[in-house]
């Protein structure tokens, strides 16, 4: 406000400097006063009788200095990257989301300087020649999926029409359907009852307010039903955090099934999977992503970049102590004779929005509804990751991976590219079924048969982190900015809303077919107050934890808890506070 003016007008600029000697004291942004380092007040002295050359060479030294002292910042983040597998280099969040935006500036502000006019062009032949480093393969900051073998580039699997078509040919979902059909028959022989109730658990995404919500819940229910939730359990679907809950349980289930003085409702699991994983991975993407991108790590014979999804999986084993640190063959056998639960790891293609069914069993009878099975005129919505990578040893696959491929948020972590040709590379699951009942009723529908024969009924046990009755205000338009940003926006508010409504539908003309045979119950974070609903990102605080951790015994989730226990356990007492140890 006080230099534009002046500036702008030469005489008046002519005028200022004309005038005593003084005024260029008083010229631009005029200090009054100033902190010393000792944090005293002081007026600042006049400079007027410096010479100007004088100053000139002042104003160079600082350009020195602060260049000197960029550098000095870039090395550091340098070497913080290689020292980020140390817990005490994490950077806060925010902190490194400014740091980012300072270097921005910084990197900017020295192409400005040096080149002035020729920067813009400057980083246009940065850009155009990273894009071509990339092309030829000599730079490649693309994610990978950690245990397959990126090595074997001769094998890799087509991705097209006639590839898919042939891989869920009706002779091979035949053969994956009888080899399912075995580890129903396993799982019914581990049951008590002649016709046992079958539970099916799909979990919503939602960040680590999913993944507390769920853990909790999961430990309440099992512990009220006696340790039956498990046992009549037989697949778990879902997206992102509560995925990374439901395979934690699983995984302290497995243990405790081989050393039964393991204690899976203690309260600290529920406190390890809603340990913090928003810090390394925005340390990771400054340190690690832009400035230390050549560090490596191996799993198994091959080699990975380290960048924000190392970070994420390092950071996720470290919370859950090493228990997620397997990869999928570890529990192959285990899932293949019912001994635990299934589970299947979903993940969106992003190039065409088939869903990427990751697991440990030959499933290529998921890549097509049960009624189009045979009918060659329909491609696959679906691909059986195990059958299309089946050179590239898929049962090597980190569990911490399909967790990761599973809770590809865009942007905050790096999208996981497959060894296919042409590429494809996958995002996070909710984008197509955040709450896993897709998963499911398909797989229901594979073997509608079977169940009704072998079982009293299905339970679909949903465990979501938002309610599946959120009425809110549609949004009003009240200004002209708003009909320009509203489509937008609307899209992204209404999505999770837009799959609930086809959801609701599919189940109902489903649960028609099987009449009484299919159940549903589901289970609900209430937050305390509407207005303070825990975030829906990888950082909780302690009073959000605390909130979605009570919301567990809102009336209305009592209720679901009293027909669970019901239906597995009848004599057990439900009740409206805490039943696990805390």
């Amino acid at each position: 406000r006080t230099m534009a003016p002046i500036i702008s007008n030469p005489e008046l600029f002519r005028k200022t400097f004309s005038r005593r000697e003084s005024a260029q004291d008083d010229f631009g942004l005029k200090v009054n006063n100033y902190f010393t380092g000792r944090l005293k007040l002081k007026k600042p002295r006049r400079v007027s009788h410096y010479r100007q050359d004088f100053i000139d060479v002042i104003f160079k030294r600082h350009h020195l200095a602060a260049i000197a002292s960029m550098m000095l910042a870039f090395f550091f983040l340098v070497g913080v990257g290689f020292l980020l597998d140390n817990k005490y280099f994490e950077m806060p969040a925010a902190a490194s989301i400014l740091i980012f935006f300072a270097l921005m500036i910084a990197f900017m502000g020295a192409l400005t300087y040096f080149l002035q006019s020729w920067s813009l062009l400057a980083a246009i032949a940065i850009l155009w020649g990273m894009n071509v480093l990339f092309k030829n393969d000599i730079i490649d900051p693309r994610n990978k999926a950690y245990g397959l073998n990126y090595n074997n580039v001769e094998e890799r699997p087509a991705y097209n029409k006639a590839a898919l078509q042939q891989l869920c040919s009706p002779g091979a979902i035949e053969k994956d359907r009888e080899h399912m059909l075995g580890i129903l028959e396993s799982w019914k022989n581990k049951q008590t009852e002649a016709r046992p109730k079958m539970i099916f658990i799909n979990v919503s995404g939602g960040g680590l307010r999913s993944a507390a919500f769920t853990m909790n819940a999961l430990q309440q229910m099992d512990s009220i039903s006696g340790g039956n939730l498990m046992k009549h359990t037989f697949l778990i679907s879902g997206a992102s955090g509560g995925m990374l809950a439901a395979a934690y349980y699983r995984e302290l289930y497995r243990r405790h099934l081989e050393d039964s003085s393991l204690d899976i409702h203690n309260k600290a699991y529920t406190d390890n999977i809603a340990g913090d994983l928003l810090n390394p991975v925005f340390s990771s993407m400054i340190a690690r992503d832009l400035f230390a991108p050549g560090q490596k790590f191996t799993v198994g014979p091959y080699r990975y970049v380290k960048d924000r999804g190392y970070a994420f999986e390092k950071k996720l084993s470290a919370n859950t102590n090493g228990l997620l640190n397997i990869q999928l063959k570890d529990v192959a056998a285990d899932e293949a004779t019912a001994r635990i639960p299934l589970i299947i790891f979903n993940a969106v293609i992003k190039s065409d929005g088939r869903k990427l069914v990751i697991g440990t069993q030959p499933m290529r009878f998921m890549m097509k509804p049960y009624s189009q099975r045979a009918d060659s005129a329909y491609s696959p919505d679906a691909i059986d990751f195990g059958s299309l990578f089946a050179r590239q040893e898929p049962l090597n696959l980190r569990l911490l991976t399909a967790l990761r491929m599973n809770a590809t948020f865009p942007y905050v972590l790096p999208n996981v590219w497959l060894p296919s040709m042409p590429v494809a590379d996958v995002m996070d699951a909710g984008l197509r079924d955040n709450y896993g009942q897709e998963t499911t009723l398909r797989f229901i529908d594979n073997f509608r048969e079977w169940i009704q024969q072998n079982t009293s009924g299905v339970i679909i046990l949903q465990l979501r982190d938002r309610l599946n009755d959120n009425w809110q205000q549609p949004f009003e338009t009240h200004s002209l900015g708003d009909m320009v940003i509203t489509p937008a926006t609307m899209l992204q508010h209404n999505w999770y809303k837009l799959q609930d409504y086809f959801q609701a539908d599919q189940f109902s003309y489903f649960k028609s077919g099987m009449d009484s045979t299919l159940n549903k119950i589901t289970i609900m974070y209430y937050p305390e107050k509407e207005d303070k609903t825990a975030a829906l990102n990888f950082h909780l605080s302690a009073r959000e934890k605390r909130d979605v951790v009570q919301s567990f015994y809102h009336p209305y989730n009592v209720k679901a808890m009293q027909q669970i226990a019901n239906w597995l356990s009848p004599t057990a007492p439900v009740t409206a506070g805490p039943v696990v140890p805390r």
